[in-house]
């Protein structure tokens, strides 16, 4: 999808000030948009289990990687940090669940906590760590 037809942009606001950690953030922009636009074009449904499996992946590889890294600079909110993806994996299990089991509305569903999640664990939870990981030479 071109940069142009995306509705959730990549901006500054959402750097954690770590190179590789960014780069994947990036990544989950790139999968919500491509829900996006499925769903505008009135392909959603048909989209959501490929979108579902990127977003599992997406999942498995980030949040390893985030928590190896908080856990070796011993990040006094690892554990809480942790909880948070686990409840992220626990939702995206949901929605596959809800999906394959033909509920209506789950692109839409999935869609608006794929929203909150920018807003409230990027923003919010992934930024609490910046200044921690920052001052110890993490880039």
């Amino acid at each position: 999808m071109a940069a142009s037809n995306a509705i959730f942009r990549w901006t500054e606001k959402y750097s954690v000030n770590i190179a590789a950690l960014d780069s994947e953030h990036k990544r989950l922009f790139v999968i919500i948009n491509e829900l996006n636009q499925a769903l505008a074009n009135g392909e959603g449904k048909a989209a959501t289990d490929s979108v579902l499996r990127k977003l599992v992946d997406y999942a498995k590889a980030h949040f390893a990687a985030e928590e190896s890294l908080l856990a070796e600079y011993k990040f006094p909110e690892t554990v809480s940090h942790r909880a948070e993806h686990d409840k992220f994996t626990q939702s995206m299990a949901k929605f596959r669940a809800d999906h394959r089991a033909g509920k209506p509305g789950v692109p839409v569903s999935l869609m608006l906590f794929l929203q909150d999640w920018l807003k409230e664990h990027i923003l919010v939870n992934d930024k609490a760590y910046t200044s921690f990981l920052n001052a110890r030479g993490v880039r």
